[in-house]
């Protein structure tokens, strides 16, 4: 753990020159490149049964860069393109015949008619997704609190034992690495639209398994986006709905509410299984099979949360939860979050939370339960 500590600074120092080194425009180019890198400590308390799978502290760091540059044709056309190398130790980037996706990359087309995108890069509905307040670093959806408190539900080791059965998330499919071709509307009177489509699907983010059948097959993702201003009070919706081919398909909404230094919101997100001849939709014992094959398909996940900014700190308490149907597999967690942001380029963060995982057996060895106290910082340039 002291090594992965002391590596996530040395990033951070070495990203944080690059980044001051590579911010400049030139005639009708922008080009920018930033760093974020985040350190955390944890001590955690748990029941006495699940001390095997839990240690007394913890400690966490990751390492964010984005270089971008853009050339602005002029008023009403600008082409982006995006570069996003990933050195977080929690996010695995891979597909399921192996290939590693180290780094992101794609383009981004803004036209009077809309934008175009085509790359490695979030769906639409991820992009337009509101719901429970989310603050740095912990997050409501996919939540880095299961590298304090271990969730047997989770296992993030990536490519072929990546096992999920429960949503790890109310947005739909967290999938970055698949290429997208996406479209986005123009706002009308607070509205958006938005289309992407996905040649091959790899759903690593959340219950799938490499000897599912539907990993390589295309999806199609719709979504919607509004958002209405009435004097002091914000009120910002979505819906999205994906079609995974021969899989899944997705239902997420999402709405949230800011008044002054108040924001008040929640989601929720259903996966229904399609297509009779997967075998996903049944109860088994993933043991009689290779590398956690996830027997089950269908789950429902939901959040909710309240925030207040007051000048430089900010405030939140957040509720997650999901379900396995047809299983007995449940997560849920509450955190109360804090963060200080002393400058542009630093924040402080305190964050107490909760936690309650449920596995098949509701054992031990596949549940779990406790509490973390977690304080850190990030940088950010």
């Amino acid at each position: 753990m002291k090594k992965k500590l002391m590596l996530g600074l040395g990033l951070a120092l070495i990203n944080i020159d690059v980044a001051q080194a590579m911010e400049f425009k030139h005639g009708p180019w922008t080009l920018n490149a930033g760093v974020n890198a985040t350190v955390l400590y944890g001590y955690n308390k748990y029941p006495k049964k699940y001390e095997e799978q839990n240690d007394k502290d913890e400690t966490f760091s990751s390492v964010y860069v984005t270089l971008s540059a853009a050339y602005n044709f002029n008023e009403d056309y600008r082409l982006g393109l995006y570069y996003l190398p990933n050195s977080s130790g929690t996010e695995y980037l891979k597909d399921y015949e192996g290939h590693e996706w180290i780094n992101q990359g794609y383009g981004a087309l803004q036209t009077p008619y809309g934008q175009i995108q085509v790359g490695p890069n979030y769906n639409v509905a991820y992009q337009f997704y509101v719901g429970a307040p989310a603050l740095a670093p912990l997050y409501v959806n996919n939540s880095y609190i299961t590298d304090f408190i271990d969730n047997p539900n989770w296992d993030r080791d990536g490519g072929p034992t990546a096992f999920y059965p429960t949503l790890n998330s109310t947005q739909l499919d967290s999938d970055s690495i698949s290429n997208k071709y996406s479209y986005i509307s123009p706002t009308i009177h607070g509205t958006t639209f938005g289309f992407s489509y996905m040649p091959r699907a790899y759903n690593n983010q959340g219950m799938i398994s490499k000897y599912a059948p539907y990993h390589n097959d295309s999806a199609y993702v719709f979504a919607l986006s509004n958002q209405y201003n009435l004097g002091d009070i914000t009120v910002s919706s979505y819906a999205g709905y994906g079609i995974y081919v021969n899989s899944n398909e997705d239902l997420g909404l999402g709405l949230s509410i800011a008044y002054k230094g108040w924001n008040i919101g929640g989601s929720y997100r259903q996966t229904n299984v399609t297509g009779s001849d997967d075998p996903i939709n049944v109860q088994i014992n993933p043991s009689l099979t290779p590398d956690y094959y996830d027997g089950y398909r269908e789950g429902h996940a939901w959040n909710i949360g309240a925030s207040y900014t007051y000048e430089n700190w900010t405030t939140a308490l957040t509720y997650f939860e999901t379900n396995a149907d047809r299983t007995p597999n449940k997560d849920r967690y509450i955190q109360f979050l804090n963060q200080y942001q002393i400058n542009k380029h630093l924040t402080l963060y305190a964050v107490l939370a909760h936690v309650r995982f449920r596995g098949m057996e509701n054992s031990p060895s596949d549940s779990n339960k406790g509490y973390s106290l977690i304080g850190g910082f990030s940088i950010n340039i």
